[in-house]
């Protein structure tokens, strides 16, 4: 957790990129964050950029991306490389429509988590609590 924050005071900024019209997950998943205590902040976005720069400036613990236009893996990259070009180090989780196949790549290129297709809410809340 970033020095600002306390277990129990988690902040996650979710995002959704721009062209990606698909929140219905999302949206889900905000309001079980909002249920079990978590505060969430909302962008949409369209650069990497953008979205590390919001997060070290909302102090946010955690990143949430959603994808499901096939650019998991091009927001993945960007974005982690865009979190270190900050000196951030924050965990990026990812949800929406990602092939089973492609979860170890992402793993791989250092996303902590991939909530895939059928994933219940309560398992992004357990994840993001054992994060603090």
């Amino acid at each position: 957790m970033e020095k600002n924050q306390s277990k129990g005071n988690i902040k996650v900024l979710m995002a959704r990129f721009s062209l990606d019209g698909h929140d219905r997950g999302l949206l889900s998943v905000m309001s079980s964050f909002r249920d079990a205590g978590i505060e969430v902040v909302y962008i949409y976005f369209s650069d990497s950029k953008e979205l590390a720069k919001v997060a070290q400036e909302e102090d946010a613990n955690i990143i949430g991306v959603t994808s499901s236009m096939g650019q998991h893996f091009f927001i993945a990259s960007t974005l982690l490389d865009a979190l270190d070009e900050r000196g951030i180090i924050m965990p990026v989780i990812m949800g929406g429509v990602i092939p089973t196949r492609d979860v170890p790549s992402l793993l791989d290129l250092g996303i902590r988590k991939v909530f895939g297709p059928g994933s219940a809410p309560k398992d992004a809340i357990d994840f993001v609590m054992g994060l603090s």
